[in-house]
């Protein structure tokens, strides 16, 4: 099977965080693109051929203008080469020249081969999107497949917000084209089965996976040492549409001075964090922080939560990967049910009695007054349960076995 991966990574060793003027964008895309290519290749008998767009902020925000196409290697065989797509990263003209540069590498790839082969986007990337559909529609041998975690139109997380003009014109150019495009791909990688009739392609084959995780390099063992002090961690997007002002008030409800809500990230709902850590000592704001600095928090916690309910639409379209790093840290993680969560988390995630903010406060206070060792086995069997059931391997499976049902047709 041969199949040309078109990706969103973020190479570590370009520094790209370091070298962005604002908030490096698309953290998590990356990590999950990451782990399912290691998957694959361990699925499939040769490596995925990558065409990687390193998909920056515009510049100046982010200081280079022309990205140039460069050579290089996911796997240890000199025998594979990959590619950076090459741009030109200024506003108007960044799209376009995406998509020249990913169409005419694509087409360059499929040239080798007269068996069927596959070309996967992997997110809803416009410029990929339309270059792996115009040369599907050129080579007849291109089966096409779309693998992502996000949906645009009116059942994603941008239509619950209130609406600029920006995100008005997003909408009503960049989603729609999406949406339209597609409808050409012949098969799709979602995160919920809701996702197959969100975006109208119920009909044609698709598989849900809706994680894959590795390790990372860093690692925090749980301190030693006793502490009065029980931290209550958030990291991720600081969203009103993700429960933050129920998580703060849900904390508020605990009148203890031992209990410390420790929160990282950016989002809409700074101000909302600001202004209650102002009134209460016990409310401590990182702002962004690095992987390595949300995993030495998480070893310190007693427990990880999120605060998402099930109140806005979104929520049957996405997988949160929170609940996936989280229960893979070996810290008890306290969230709410949602939609999207498959039957096998009931047994790992602490569900409060309901979306309450007095619930969820009564679950933080029960998990919080356990014994470390018993906050221990439920964190440990939760991370098991990561590292053994979702682990990229086992996750692309299921992937690759629909590949080979597409290409065999």
């Amino acid at each position: 099977m041969r199949v040309a991966y078109c990706s969103l990574l973020l190479p570590e060793e370009k520094k790209l965080a370091e070298r962005t003027k604002g908030r490096l964008a698309g953290i998590s895309t990356h990590k999950v693109t990451k782990a399912t290519i290691i998957g694959l290749d361990n699925n499939i008998d040769s490596p995925v051929d990558i065409f990687n767009t390193i998909n920056t902020l515009n510049y100046p925000k982010f200081p280079q203008i022309i990205f140039h196409n460069e050579v290089w290697n996911h796997t240890d065989s000199s025998d594979h080469t990959d590619l950076h797509i090459g741009y030109i990263n200024l506003f108007g003209i960044k799209y376009i020249t995406q998509y020249s540069s990913i169409k005419k590498a694509l087409n360059r790839w499929v040239k080798k081969f007269d068996e069927p082969v596959m070309i996967c986007v992997h997110h809803i990337f416009l410029p990929a999107m339309f270059a792996a559909v115009k040369v599907a529609r050129k080579h007849k041998n291109v089966r096409l497949c779309l693998n992502t975690g996000d949906i645009p139109g009116v059942h994603g997380l941008k239509a619950q917000s209130k609406k600029s003009i920006k995100q008005f014109l997003t909408v009503n150019v960049v989603e729609k084209n999406i949406l339209k495009l597609a409808k050409e791909f012949d098969c799709f990688v979602f995160v919920t089965k809701d996702m197959a009739q969100a975006f109208g392609v119920e009909d044609k084959p698709f598989t849900v996976v809706e994680c894959t995780y590795v390790e990372p390099n860093y690692k925090f063992q749980k301190s030693s040492t006793q502490s009065d002090s029980k931290i209550i961690f958030y990291a991720g997007s600081l969203r009103e549409e993700y429960g933050i002002e129920h998580l703060l008030k849900s904390f508020s409800l605990i009148s203890d001075k031992d209990y410390e809500l420790v929160l990282a990230g950016g989002g809409n709902g700074e101000r909302l964090v600001n202004e209650y850590a102002s009134k209460d000592p016990r409310i401590k704001f990182l702002g962004f922080i690095s992987p390595e600095e949300v995993a030495e928090w998480q070893s310190k916690a007693c427990v990880l939560i999120s605060p998402r309910q099930t109140n806005l639409d979104y929520v049957k379209y996405s997988f949160p990967s929170k609940s996936v790093d989280s229960l893979a840290s070996g810290i008890p993680y306290i969230a709410h049910k949602l939609p999207c969560d498959p039957p096998e988390y009931a047994d790992y995630i602490l569900y409060p009695d309901d979306e309450s903010d007095e619930a969820l406060k009564n679950k933080i206070v029960e998990i919080c007054g356990l014994s470390d060792e018993e906050r221990k086995i439920i964190g440990e069997r939760a991370k098991a349960f990561i590292l053994n059931e979702k682990n990229p391997t086992v996750m692309t499976r299921r992937v690759v076995d629909m590949w080979n049902s597409v290409l065999q047709k």
